[in-house]
């Protein structure tokens, strides 16, 4: 059996007993210097037990669960890696989950740990790595402008195809890596293709459109088309699909809000809103929007998409009786001042 989880170790195990046989880093980590006999981590304890620390890889791990794919024909296995490093600190105020104490990392969802989030040394990328499991090593990579790329296909025409986070399909040659072939999707890629033969010839399809948990609040492509099953064959001839450009309103402005409003609605952004929406003014938005290009109409009537609104359909939380009409205004004054804030050129006393 091969095994490529987050941990950011390949995993070679007996698939009859399921004996350990081997393991090693596809990426590079700090929480481990790798495994010992018996298939036991061999800590990093320094990072284990620090009060602050940065994480490698982070949460979302060095491979998500975007598949991974083997071709018998070149021995290797084709992983859709990335980087996404975490840095955290003790939170000396943690007070517990579920806590709803404001400024408190989602203390208000329970999701929160007792740790706040720090600035991390590295952005976050992705790549697509052939790893020979027999060397354990790697045969080649590619890298990618981010993470959270598609699942792998290999083909026995000895082709490797992708979808990637900025909207492509892409063939590579499966032992060089050499990109041999593109094609624009319509937004960007998170599942795997696959391949099939009908009536003698081969076809490959993808599921296309983008989400999951980094996607929620972050892209790389400007499409968000809808949801599309693109099939491709040597030599046909149908027309692609046009396009959709992501639809974001313009950033919200020339509103009125109370400046002393702001620090607290910080807080309260912090501890209900920023695992799914992202920084706002700095995030574009994913699958869910930027807060600070909401149109005019729902800023102004944000309890009643806050509270008991119409997207905890959709699975959104219900803040019914976490957020109070005060709490409310206050993070509607957040999110105007950081609208304010990226506006370019905008004079300190405008939107005030």
């Amino acid at each position: 059996m091969l095994h490529a989880p987050k941990n950011g170790y390949f995993f070679v195990i007996d698939r009859q007993s399921g004996k350990f046989i081997s393991a090693r880093n596809f990426v590079p980590v700090n929480w481990a210097r790798g495994y010992d006999g018996n298939g036991r981590p061999i800590m990093e304890e320094a990072v284990r037990g620090a009060g602050k620390a940065e994480i490698i890889p982070g949460p979302l791990g060095a491979h998500n669960w975007h598949s991974m794919a083997y071709s018998p024909q070149t021995g290797l296995a084709y992983i859709p890696a990335q980087h996404i490093p975490t840095a955290m600190a003790d939170d000396p105020n943690w007070s517990g989950f579920n806590s709803n104490t404001p400024g408190q990392l989602m203390s208000n969802t329970g999701w929160n740990t007792g740790r706040v989030m720090l600035e991390p040394s590295s952005p976050p990328f992705g790549r697509l790595i052939a790893w020979d499991p027999v060397r354990q090593k790697e045969a080649w990579h590619r890298k990618h402008v981010s993470p959270w790329n598609g699942g792998t296909l290999a083909t026995a025409g000895d082709l490797v195809f992708q979808g990637t986070a900025d909207a492509r399909l892409v063939a590579y040659h499966a032992r060089s890596g050499k990109k041999l072939w593109a094609a624009p999707m319509g937004s960007g890629v998170i599942a795997a293709p696959v391949s099939y033969e009908l009536d003698g010839r081969q076809y490959v399809s993808i599921a296309v459109g983008w989400g999951g948990a980094f996607g929620l609040g972050d892209r790389v492509a400007d499409f968000k088309s809808p949801g599309t099953v693109y099939t491709f064959v040597l030599g046909g001839k149908a027309p692609m699909p046009e396009r959709v450009a992501y639809q974001m309103n313009a950033l919200i402005g020339g509103l009125k809000y109370d400046q002393q409003l702001v620090p607290a609605g910080a807080a309260l952004y912090n501890s209900n809103c920023i695992a799914c929406h992202g920084y706002p003014g700095i995030s574009k938005g994913g699958a869910l929007p930027s807060l600070t290009y909401l149109p005019v109409a729902m800023i102004d009537n944000l309890g009643s998409f806050i509270i008991n609104g119409p997207a905890t359909s959709r699975g959104m939380p219900d803040f019914a009786g976490k957020l109070s009409d005060d709490d409310v205004q206050k993070l509607r004054a957040f999110i105007l001042a950081m609208a304010d804030a990226v506006r370019p050129g905008l004079p300190a006393e405008k939107g005030r």
